[in-house]
């Protein structure tokens, strides 16, 4: 009878080992891009709140992620968070300095929290780095 409850025990204690094994393997190789591409796809479908926290967790898996914070700044942008999309703007341009997009979602921000001039010229950034949607935002909002 004893022979059967360590067997049990046994079994039970290495089922237990594998499972913890498989979890950890998962967390560690999910993949950050997957969790971004659904962050966009759920922005792109209006749940810009749920967009945020997608990205905050790639942030969170991938602090250097480079495009996260531009992202999440838009989707902040979207539920008009205008400080919120100031803020990860800058963080983004501080991290990529060549990334066009984050410039057109900072200057995007500041047209609309009335910085018209930082707002332009941060979208004329953005076109000079080859950001060619800028073009449409500056005809739009600073000719």
């Amino acid at each position: 009878m004893k022979k059967w409850i360590f067997i049990i025990v046994g079994a039970v204690f290495v089922f237990l080992l594998i499972r913890a094994f498989v979890i950890i393997i998962l967390l560690l190789t999910t993949p950050h891009g997957e969790v971004h591409r659904q962050g966009l796809i759920i922005g792109h479908k209006g749940d810009w709140e749920a967009a945020v926290e997608h990205f905050d967790e790639v942030i969170r898996m991938k602090p250097y992620h480079d495009k996260a914070y531009t992202t999440r700044a838009f989707a902040k942008l979207k539920l008009g968070n205008t400080q919120g999309a100031i803020e990860d703007s800058r963080t983004a341009i501080d991290k990529y300095p060549f990334y066009g997009e984050s410039y057109a979602v900072l200057g995007l921000a500041e047209l609309q929290s009335g910085e018209q001039e930082n707002g332009c010229n941060n979208l004329q950034t953005a076109l000079d780095l080859g950001y060619e949607r800028a073009k449409n935002y500056i005809n739009q909002y600073c000719n």
